[in-house]
């Protein structure tokens, strides 16, 4: 029998256990739409797909709560408020009007919100609190009042190595509590005979000659945008007539006022390099992106793991991505991409020009690069693991009440 089939079997088991006793609550309050946001609805509907009993509290109006009111396997529940960070009453209420309709299992996919939702779950021995933590914590959390927190949470779940060793170095937490779990892909939608992406090169006005050099990710100063338009400025320096065309995908969070993307525009004209840039905006075709690609670039100031990374990975995409978090993991020793230096126009532009100069060294990377994501990062180990954990959490809880 197949490792596949194998893994099948074991989701149908732990969905069997789990179908007549878990009502899951999963709470992602934000305002973005990027790589936790999604882990989340991926996960939350997949989780209703198999037949468990999902509900998912999002805030009203936000591109979380849009993109899931349009699933009808989910209970979405609109918050019309942003609850503060600690002991905040009115989510007190909400949490405890939705455990007194069935819910016993709550996961947040924002820590920061476990101060307005522990507190409240002493007396409730029965309810499972569960965190997913996605980027690194760069304060430290081992003092008396994040201890009162943290003691109640059944797992932080992380999705690297590298963000197990700093959660463990800065929280009061036993390394028991912390379970790693890899992002994972359907690599039946990440998969380049199933995807055309000579439509959206046309969408860019690129030509089959033409190399394409993308970053996807949120319009925001962390993610390393303008890192990456003073690079280009640099490689067209060098060769004014290299064929290329630089493409930023991804639109500023729901209600920033911060005119970082008005900043970025009128940095691309005083470098005068509009003929080779493209803001594409936001855009839900991932794999076709991905494929339209020919590297990608993530040189962001400090990224705990890209799921942008692995998914164009996934399409043999050639990657650079800044170090640190959980660069070594993706990469393993820059054999399937490239790290630079974060916030370093230079280094970033050196790597490049190393893809550029040696393309057929970049489609062996990038060959390579789908082999280790399909075995390091399959959509349905993740989602056995996550149900491994569910079902060990409530019986050990329902034990309790």
């Amino acid at each position: 029998m197949s490792r596949g089939k194998d893994i099948g079997i074991e989701i149908d088991l732990q969905v069997g256990q789990l179908r007549e006793v878990a009502d899951i609550l999963f709470v992602c309050l934000s305002h973005s739409w990027g790589g936790l946001e999604r882990v989340a609805a991926t996960d939350a509907i997949e989780l209703a797909a198999l037949g468990l009993k999902v509900r998912f509290l999002s805030l009203e109006g936000t591109p979380v709560h849009g993109y899931l009111a349009k699933k009808k396997e989910l209970n979405v529940i609109p918050l019309s408020f942003r609850p503060r960070n600690y002991f905040d009453f009115k989510l007190r209420s909400e949490l405890l009007r939705l455990v007194n309709d069935g819910v016993n299992i709550i996961h947040t996919h924002q820590t920061s919100l476990l101060g307005s939702i522990t507190p409240w779950f002493w007396r409730k021995p029965e309810v499972a609190i569960i965190a997913t933590r996605h980027i690194m914590n760069n304060h430290n959390k081992k003092n008396y009042f994040h201890r009162a927190i943290y003691s109640r949470l059944d797992y932080l779940v992380v999705v690297s190595q590298a963000i197990k060793r700093n959660i463990l170095e800065t929280h009061p937490l036993n390394e028991k509590v912390v379970k790693v779990v890899n992002l994972g892909l359907d690599f039946k939608h990440f998969d380049s005979a199933r995807v055309k992406p000579e439509l959206q090169r046309a969408k860019w006005g690129v030509d089959p000659e033409t190399t394409v050099i993308g970053l996807v990710g949120r319009i925001d100063p962390d993610k390393g945008q303008e890192v990456f338009i003073k690079a280009a400025a640099g490689l067209l320096k060098v060769d004014p007539n290299r064929k290329l065309k630089f493409v930023l995908v991804g639109e500023e969070t729901l209600g920033a006022e911060s005119g970082y993307l008005e900043y970025l525009k009128v940095l691309v004209r005083q470098f005068r390099i509009e003929d080779h840039f493209v803001f594409a905006g936001f855009s839900n075709d991932v794999p076709e992106v991905m494929q339209a690609f020919d590297i990608l670039v993530m040189p962001s100031r400090q990224e705990a793991f890209g799921l942008v990374a692995i998914e164009a990975m996934a399409m043999e995409t050639a990657i650079v991505i800044s170090q640190g978090g959980s660069a070594d993991e993706i990469v393993g020793d820059q054999r399937y991409g490239l790290t630079v230096r974060p916030e370093d126009p230079f280094d970033l532009q050196r790597q490049l020009s190393n893809l550029l100069e040696r393309p057929e060294e970049r489609k062996e990377m990038g060959i390579r690069a789908r082999i280790h994501v399909m075995e390091h990062y399959e959509r349905r180990v993740r989602l056995l693991k996550m149900l491994e954990i569910y079902d060990r959490t409530l019986k050990r809880r329902l034990g309790q009440a």
